[in-house]
């Protein structure tokens, strides 16, 4: 190729004017090539940084679920010791055998948790017992009636406090409930517990991860060197004991963040945690941005400079007409071929996101599960203990009934994670027929405890015979699930909270409607629900992936999905699935 535009120069030296041509065309393709190269790289740069933000804002999301987790396993625990009645007898009578006692029953329990500390205060808030009460730097004696984790549970019942410990030194979050007996208050028992695991798990991760508390102090961070620091512009407690974060603030939402001698530039995104007062950030490279648009960039005017050169060519021999056109169809296909790249790579990335989509989704259910498994572990502890003492002192009618309650407690928990298994196992990837009535009961009973703790009642109309649909019997559970969530959801606060989940076969179809008493979708986003990414929760609480999967399941089907708001109030949600005959 090079050959023959050299030789087609040669033969035009002794043409000046047409050779004069020539250069200001040759001029002209490489401006048309730099102006190419520039227009793609700013292209790709600015698509590269939305596709990051996308990128960012699930990842956001999914910190936050596990940062909710996280709070939420180890709840219950100081909830359930709160009415033990060896801790209420401790608190009334302080015998030096039954401190001892509890010592050791306290540290065997933060030892299984694990937990950093559990430990019993009484009305005055000095600590009676403690997990760490042979340790140098036991709590044993010590007064934090000064915490507020103690004052909130004293008056209101529970507290919750993240603090640097007095006496460890380690920070840690506070969980307190208030121990009652008689009608009055005897003290309180209080759980701390570290994040080390959480930082551990976050480390694995190629974002940098902080959460700051009200203060803009950062206290939890997969990035060692920012621990105890404060963001640019934040004003904490004490400014001269607290140093900044490395941090300079750009337009945008971008950061740079030194790294050593260096300074890169980085995306930051944050959201609210609710649960603690605190807010949760993340910072992406933008290290890959630079590295696209130069390829782009080059790509682009290369691609140009060929075209001009081709140009050039055409204007100076028809007989090259046949090697131009099979360069230009080998442009073609490389141009091609970085599309179907890209393609595959945005494709790639969409999918990832629909599984952090799911992941989070399980994260944010997983609490209260972990609720619920944990409630009845910690029950199975306190009765077994109790029935221990009451066999102890002879009272077997109520040892019996300890046993019971041990029974059914284990009922519950197989109950629990039996659906869960059933949710969680891979959809088989063909079609059959699956009862419509069944799997409502079990995405229901998947999210018992959510609408339980939510305060969310059920109004269930179902027809006696099953309802059999072609589908997937995994895959409509997980649609099921989810619009069940956004129900949920929807009437988040409000002053009715009534599911109502109706069936009815109408002639070849199965038509199913769920149904909320919230506030119902704004007119403006209806024609958007089920497009992928389009949300109208929080950054922390959504990735506007869970209507675009279920309308994809539901199509999959051949069924159809559909929303609109009650003439009364609320939203509704229509399914409609081809009926088939049962299974033979």
């Amino acid at each position: 190729m090079i050959e023959t535009v050299m030789r087609s120069l040669r033969g035009m030296a002794g043409r000046r004017p047409f050779a004069a041509t020539v250069r200001l065309a040759l001029l002209l393709g490489l401006l048309a090539a730099a102006l190419a190269g520039w227009a793609a790289a700013a292209w790709t740069e600015a698509r590269t940084r939305d596709a990051l933000r996308d990128e960012e804002r699930a990842q956001l999301a999914l910190y936050g679920a596990n940062l909710r987790t996280e709070l939420e396993k180890h709840r219950a625990v100081p909830f359930v010791l709160a009415r033990d009645v060896e801790v209420a007898d401790l608190l009334m009578i302080p015998a030096p055998r039954t401190v001892e006692r509890m010592n050791r029953k306290l540290a065997e329990i933060a030892k299984a948790l694990p937990a950093s500390a559990l430990y019993v205060m009484d009305e005055e808030g000095v600590t009676v017992a403690a997990s760490n009460w042979d340790q140098p730097d036991s709590f044993v004696g010590q007064n934090f009636a000064f915490r507020p984790y103690f004052r909130d549970a004293v008056e209101r019942g529970e507290g919750h406090n993240f603090a640097l410990g007095t006496t460890s030194l380690k920070p840690g979050y506070y969980t307190a409930h208030r121990v009652v007996a008689e009608n009055r208050t005897l003290g309180v028992v209080v759980l701390k517990v570290g994040f080390e695991a959480l930082e551990q798990g976050w480390r694995a991760a190629h974002d940098k991860v902080a959460v700051t508390d009200r203060d803009g102090m950062v206290f939890i961070t997969n990035v060692d060197a920012w621990r105890y620091r404060s963001l640019p512009g934040a004003k904490p407690a004490d400014p001269e004991a607290v140093n900044p974060l490395p941090w300079r603030m750009l337009p945008d939402g971008e950061v740079l963040v030194e790294d050593g001698a260096a300074r890169r530039p980085h995306l930051l995104q944050s959201a609210a945690v609710r649960e603690g007062d605190w807010t949760l950030h993340i910072l992406t490279s933008l290290d890959p941005v630079g590295g696209r648009a130069a390829t782009a960039g080059v790509l682009a005017a290369v691609l140009a400079g060929l075209l001009a050169l081709s140009g050039v060519l055409l204007a100076q021999r028809r007989s090259a007409l046949a090697e131009r056109l099979a360069f230009q169809e080998q442009a073609r296909h490389e141009l091609e071929r970085r599309v179907a790249e890209a393609t595959a790579e945005l494709r790639a990335t969409e999918n990832e996101l629909v599984q952090a989509a799911k992941l989070a989704a399980l994260g944010q259910m997983s609490a209260g599960i972990a609720h619920e498994i944990n409630q009845p572990l910690a029950a199975l502890r306190t009765f077994a203990d109790n029935a221990a003492v009451l066999l102890e002192r002879g009272h077997n009618d109520r040892v019996r009934e300890n046993l019971a309650e041990i029974a059914a407690l284990t009922d519950r928990m197989a109950t629990i994670t039996r659906h869960l298994k059933g949710f969680a196992r891979r959809a088989s990837g063909t079609l059959g027929a699956v009862a419509v009535n069944g799997a409502v009961r079990e995405a229901l009973a998947l999210l018992e405890a959510r609408l339980h703790r939510d305060a969310v009642s059920v109004a269930l109309e179902l027809p006696p015979e099953p309802v059999w649909v072609q589908g997937d019997d995994v895959r409509l559970q997980q649609v099921l699930v989810n619009l069940f969530s956004n129900a949920a959801d929807a009437m988040r606060g409000g002053p009715v909270r009534v599911l109502g989940v109706h069936l009815a076969a109408e002639g070849a179809d199965a038509v199913l409607t769920v149904r909320d008493t919230g506030h119902g979708v704004r007119p403006d986003a209806l024609p958007h629900l089920f497009s992928p990414f389009f949300t109208t929760k929080e950054a922390d609480e959504g990735l506007g992936l869970g209507l675009s999967i279920s309308h994809g399941i539901v199509t999959d089907f051949g069924g159809s999905i559909a929303a609109a708001n009650a003439p009364d109030g609320g939203a509704v949600f229509t399914v409609r699935l081809k009926r088939t005959e049962p299974p033979a």
